[in-house]
């Protein structure tokens, strides 16, 4: 079954969705509604938009500090989170200039929630949400989606970053997401969860690992499975730049997340919630 399909450009790319089980007119208007909170979002994320908290922060001189909105502190909280969780291979400010008495493991910014504040600890600070910011996008369009009452649908980011809201059809089957490429390729079915793939084949040689400033060894894509649209953007960007043992090994301390990759031959190697386990919600 056909289910209309919207899309609008932001962020440089351009973002869709699918909506199931409503009128066509109110899948519209839903839609709209969402799109108009992805243009909010483009003006307080990114590094492109001069006015942006964004830009405004990559200005600042070292000490200095500005005042964040909601958004942009729980987007840069996220971001926070995976740089930990990934060692540093997903790292939003790695291109910031830093003092040489900042240790290596510390972020050059520091965030006060309390006070919704950013300062800069940097001598230049270059903060770049990328994928985070429109997997945080994806996760807020959703929420706008669910307050219209959509509770089946399915958004994607440049078609490789995908965000199913609930199932498809009255089963609650999930919505057919492609993992793999080649003779590895397969589909999974997707259930308020994200799937967000990270390569080189259309942008070449673009990811650079934040730890050696040299552009990512490996030339397969891979993919992360996660609860949220921005969790899954932040690891795929991060688990490209992981060896696999340490791709095992944060999958196996969060369950809620799952890790692919192509291997030599075109084999599929799967890790953490994307193997199959057909008591498992949203996989196959």
């Amino acid at each position: 079954m056909k289910h209309p399909v919207f899309a609008h450009e932001a962020m440089a790319t351009f973002f869709e969705i699918a909506v199931a089980d409503q009128p066509p007119d109110y899948a519209r208007q839903a839609a709209a509604a969402a799109f108009r909170e992805l243009d909010r979002l483009e003006n307080e994320l990114s590094r492109f938009v001069e006015t942006s908290y964004i830009s405004r922060a990559n200005l600042l001189a070292r000490g200095e500090s500005i005042m964040l909105s909601p958004d942009v502190l729980e987007c840069l909280l996220i971001a926070a989170d995976l740089t930990l969780a990934t060692g540093r291979t997903f790292d939003p400010a790695y291109a910031s200039v830093r003092p040489p008495d900042l240790a290596a493991d510390l972020p050059p910014f520091q965030l006060d929630p309390a006070s919704h504040t950013l300062t800069s600890l940097a001598i230049s600070l270059r903060l770049d949400l990328g994928a985070v910011g429109k997997g945080y996008a994806l996760d807020c369009m959703a929420a706008t989606l669910r307050e219209w009452g959509i509770t089946s649908a399915c958004l994607n980011s440049g078609g490789s970053s995908v965000l199913a809201c609930g199932g498809l059809g009255p089963a609650e089957r999930g919505w057919p997401v492609g993992v793999g490429e080649g003779k590895s390729y397969r589909t999974i079915p997707l259930i308020d969860a994200s799937l967000s793939g990270s390569g080189v084949a259309v942008k070449g040689a673009h990811l650079i690992d934040p730890r050696t400033g040299q552009p990512a060894e490996r030339t397969a894509r891979t993919w992360a499975l996660a609860p949220t649209a921005a969790q899954a953007d932040g690891l795929s960007t991060g688990f490209f730049l992981m060896n696999e043992a340490d791709i095992a090994g944060l999958c196996a301390t969060h369950p809620q997340i799952g890790a692919a990759l192509v291997a030599p031959e075109e084999q599929l190697i799967v890790y953490g919630a994307l193997r199959p386990d057909p008591a498992r919600p949203g996989q196959g």
